[in-house]
């Protein structure tokens, strides 16, 4: 199938991953400050690591390790705070980990630190 705009394509490896790792640093950033909000120790803990998440991601620093990680978060975010946990819908899990699953294949994409791209 021919490409409607064939000039870009070349920006695909690069750019692509990288507007998919900073709307996924948006959504844990404000996840994060919805359980912040929250109060109470747990809900806290877990503000704070989707707020590390987010800043990975927006960082491009282990990003496929933290990918596999998130998957875990979301998956396991209800049963971390039970029934106090704030309303998600299962539409917004699943493009979660679609997105999320999509980075650990894909990789990073474009980061302006030389180093964010090494396997360590």
């Amino acid at each position: 199938m021919e490409s409607v705009f064939p000039g870009l394509l070349f920006l695909g490896p690069y750019f692509g991953p990288f507007i998919l790792r900073v709307a996924l640093a948006l959504n844990f950033f404000l996840h994060a400050r919805a359980m912040w909000k929250l109060g109470g120790k747990r809900a806290q803990l877990l503000a704070f690591k989707e707020a590390l998440f987010g800043l990975l991601f927006a960082l491009g620093i282990l990003t496929q390790l933290v990918a596999i990680l998130g998957i875990l978060l979301v998956l396991l975010r209800g049963v971390w705070l039970g029934s106090g946990a704030p309303k998600r819908t299962i539409e917004e899990d699943v493009v979660t980990i679609g997105a999320l699953l999509t980075l650990i294949i894909a990789g990073a994409g474009y980061s302006p630190f030389p180093f964010s791209d090494l396997p360590y």
